[in-house]
């Protein structure tokens, strides 16, 4: 008998459609500030249909069976828009297992509440991402793990070195809140020994808090290409910090569709967890997923 394909959760992917008022997407220039290169090949609608076409069947023997669908808009207050769009366009979408919002923390404690509630009425909802806006050490973000924790949730951690030690303490004073690192703390600058030495404490500090994860996931924004030699040092390192146990396979499509194919960057991560044993590398492509965002 033919073997099951080995089940994937892609832990990090992104349904849009720029055409929507309220789906601003970033500008050149500030992609430029990221280091991202030209993002202009992914401004454009990239819809369930046109995930399907990357994904399935990119690498005999192993089938993407779930995605964690992640907020991008950055448009202020757009995200509940978005949540809203998601959960039509997707509505018949087997492959959707769960889904990452937003919460402005800039909002009142009311106002939290109530766009929290916007969206989680949806029974796929699982967390919030906060783009660039929360401060870990000030009191709106106890305020705000607090909210996530009586509802919950889980938190996306979108950010750079600069914000993990004050992330980690954060996480460590809320362990009810499963807390994950998205695109390993995003490296900024692959190629600057002190940039990556920073970034390797910052990585250290969120991996000594037990709850927290990290998604395996959008180095290609800052390296521009699945290149095992050069995202594997990063990749390896997160895996060492963090274990097998708390580390999620993500794509980042159709953010990293810009520096390559679906099936280039599966191939690639595959070649970069080989040393690993079955079981880990279920718990990384699949199982950890599975648990956390309770697919």
């Amino acid at each position: 008998m033919p073997q099951e394909p080995t089940p994937v959760v892609d832990s990090h992917i992104h349904w849009w459609d720029p055409g929507n008022a309220w789906m601003v997407m970033a500008t050149q220039e500030q992609a430029d500030e990221l280091g991202m290169g030209d993002i202009s090949p992914m401004v454009r609608p990239y819809l369930p249909a046109d995930y399907r076409a990357d994904a399935t069947g990119a690498v005999e023997g192993y089938r993407v069976e779930r995605v964690v669908w992640v907020m991008a808009t950055l448009f202020d207050g757009g995200h509940v828009d978005e949540v809203r769009w998601v959960r039509a366009v997707a509505k018949d979408e087997p492959l959707l297992g769960a889904v990452i919002g937003s919460v402005d923390p800039r909002l009142s404690a009311r106002e939290r509440q109530e766009s929290l509630a916007a969206q989680a009425d949806w029974e796929l909802f699982r967390g919030v991402r906060v783009i660039g806006e929360l401060d870990y050490g000030s009191p709106v973000a106890g305020d705000y793990m607090r909210m996530l924790a009586d509802a919950g949730l889980v938190y996306d951690h979108m950010g750079h070195h600069q914000t993990m030690a004050d992330a980690a303490r954060l996480a460590e004073r809320h362990p009810d809140v499963p807390w994950i690192l998205e695109h390993c703390g995003w490296p900024r600058h692959p190629d600057d020994p002190a940039d990556v030495a920073a970034w390797r404490e910052g990585i250290r500090a969120l991996a000594a808090v037990p709850t927290v994860h990290c998604k395996l996931s959008g180095l290609a924004m800052a390296i521009h290409a699945f290149d095992a030699d050069r995202q594997r040092p990063f990749l390896e390192f997160c895996l060492e910090q963090f274990g097998p146990g708390r580390c999620l396979y993500g794509s980042n499509f159709p953010v990293d569709r810009n520096y390559g194919h679906y099936d280039e960057l599966l191939r690639m991560f595959l070649s970069v967890i080989a040393g690993l044993s079955a079981e880990e590398q279920r718990q990384v492509l699949y199982a950890n997923a599975q648990r956390i965002y309770r697919i």
